[in-house]
């Protein structure tokens, strides 16, 4: 309680007064007419609290873990997703604090993944040119593309990754029979990983002329959705889900926090263009699938 004021009240009041710009004088903070009975001190720590929170698109191309700055406590606006719906990856982040007389909030996170939705990116030039005047294969010139690869962010926690990365194998063995995927971890040195399909893609070109024909690609991906849930033995305000009701399990959800992963599907094989071409003549292959719920099971 800051004064009178509860602890949730007073951080989106605080909100609203800090803006963009945060004062660093003592005086400056006192000139800002805080909220009756309330200390330059409780001031700052509700500053640093504010400070931690994100909104759901935070973990676009990401993995959340268990640092303070990933926990779905902190998120701000509502999950896409309701409770509990989805498939469960594991529990993770668990606070310790097991001693309910001396502990008031023992609390943990339960990860779900939801649903994926196909996804393409834009035309990229591969840097293949067949010439049709110096080859006589070009009525039907087989393409061969290397495996297709992502990247996203990985978990600071590895029992997350591993957890998650096991789940979306799972999903691929089963929805694209034959075509799992690979993981590299550090990729470029950063905290990032890549996802690469195990099998190549190949396709056919077919000219009936003497011209030089470039080779594009384009990716098709499928996104993986999910969320990261915080469970605690005791109803919590001051979260994106304050005083919820006691779930079936007899616990209390006090956060949710989205995110999504991309994973490699295929690539598609454009013959269209001309060497001299800049820009692929066709327009960007598919837009936005339909959302399917992963598979139940996995």
């Amino acid at each position: 309680m800051f004064g009178s004021f509860p602890t949730s009240l007073a951080i989106l009041g605080l909100a609203v007064v800090l803006g963009n710009a945060l004062p660093g004088k003592e005086e400056d903070l006192i000139n800002l007419g805080l909220p009756e009975g309330m200390s330059v001190e409780d001031y700052l720590n509700a500053k640093r609290e504010i400070s931690k929170r994100f909104d759901q698109n935070a973990f676009k191309d990401a993995i959340p873990g268990c640092r303070s700055e990933d926990d779905p406590s902190y998120a701000t606006g509502p999950s896409k997703f309701k409770d509990g719906e989805g498939v469960a990856v594991g529990s993770h982040c668990d606070n310790g604090l097991y001693t309910p007389a001396v502990n008031r909030f023992h609390c943990w996170t339960d990860v779900y993944l939801v649903n994926y939705q196909v996804e393409y990116q834009d035309w990229l030039n591969t840097g293949l040119v067949i010439d049709c005047a110096t080859t006589s294969s070009c009525n039907q010139q087989v393409i061969n593309m290397n495996q297709s690869c992502t990247t996203n962010t990985a978990s600071w926690d590895n029992a997350i990754q591993t957890q998650i990365e096991g789940k979306i194998t799972l999903i691929k063995d089963k929805v694209d029979a034959g075509a799992s995927v690979s993981y590299t971890h550090n990729f470029g040195g950063s905290q990032a990983f890549s996802t690469c399909s195990t099998v190549s893609n190949t396709g056919t070109c077919t000219w009936e002329d003497k011209g030089c024909h470039a080779i594009w690609k384009a990716k098709r991906n499928k996104r993986i959705f999910g969320y990261m849930r915080r469970s605690c033995n005791t109803p919590r305000d001051g979260t994106n889900m304050p005083n919820t009701e006691k779930r079936e399990d007899g616990y209390y959800t006090v956060g949710m926090l989205d995110f999504s992963v991309v994973v490699p599907d295929n690539q598609i094989i454009g013959c269209a263009a001309k060497c001299s071409d800049l820009k692929y003549p066709d327009e960007a292959p598919g837009g936005l699938g339909e959302l399917i719920p992963v598979p139940a099971g996995i």
